[in-house]
């Protein structure tokens, strides 16, 4: 993979630099709020579709312009996470996967649970038998 150093954040950076804007004028400009474009030229917020837009029409690029500056920067930081490397280290790949079904567990040993039905004949029953408990009202069909 190789190394991008243009990041969203450095990206517009350069283009406030170039036109004489800072944050303030450039979230004004773009109806955002301020700290979210100072957070955007931190690269502490990913460019969203939305601010993609708004960064492309104002500064005459393309949305895929911003939205990949930001997959790019994304890509880079994921490369860097070892803890996201151990999780894929344990992954195999299609090619060696089996998709054969594993056989169930013996279901011997285990604790047999009965499981009571209870129907609308039994509810009303257990209703009339609890004290103060209102009996269960029928339905009336026509």
């Amino acid at each position: 993979m190789q190394k991008n150093k243009q990041t969203p954040g450095t990206a517009l950076k350069v283009l406030l630099e170039k036109h004489n804007l800072n944050c303030n004028r450039l979230a004004k400009a773009i109806n955002m709020s301020n700290a979210m474009v100072r957070l955007f030229v931190l690269d502490k917020s990913p460019i969203s579709l939305a601010a993609a837009f708004r960064l492309a029409k104002f500064f005459k690029t393309k949305p895929e312009y911003w939205l990949n500056l930001q997959m790019q920067y994304d890509l880079s930081q994921a490369a860097k996470d070892k803890s996201l490397a151990r999780d894929l280290d344990s992954i195999t790949d299609v090619s060696k996967y089996s998709f054969v079904r594993k056989p169930h567990t013996s279901q011997k040993g285990r604790k047999k649970t009965s499981k009571k039905k209870i129907t609308l004949a039994g509810k009303r029953k257990a209703a009339k038998k609890v004290p103060g408990a209102k009996p269960a009202r029928r339905s009336r069909s026509k």
